[in-house]
């Protein structure tokens, strides 16, 4: 099963809908939102590797990024990114790997990522 032709994330309660942008690999898929004072991208990414200790290691990840544009020449953008990178065995299993990644999402909860930002 394949990720949609569109992705929507919510910020600030305003759904903005990301078009998946056509790409030669097949194990990469990116979505774009470009406005007139900014741009956002999703970008899904898949990799399998050998690690010396561990076999083969299946590779995944997840990149937001949200692209303000300058008002002026004079300044520069801002540019927000965050990214998850979920990596798993083949013999692993499934329900297992799922369990394990919605309690690490869990954790980035409202309030742990302003204490994040803190540092907390």
């Amino acid at each position: 099963m394949a990720f949609p032709d569109t992705f929507t994330v919510t910020v600030n309660a305003v759904a903005k809908v990301l078009v998946k942008i056509p790409s030669g690999n097949p194990l990469e898929t990116t979505y774009r939102l470009r406005g007139t004072l900014d741009q956002y991208d999703l970008v899904i990414r898949h990799k399998t590797f050998t690690d010396k200790n561990r076999g083969t290691i299946n590779r995944h990840s997840v990149e937001l990024q949200h692209t303000v544009y300058p008002v002026s020449p004079s300044t520069i953008p801002v540019i927000r990114k965050s990214y998850a990178v979920l990596e798993e065995t083949p013999q692993d299993i499934v329900a297992d790997v799922q369990k394990f990644d919605e309690a690490f999402a869990a954790v980035l909860s409202a309030a742990n990522i302003t204490k994040l930002l803190n540092y907390e």
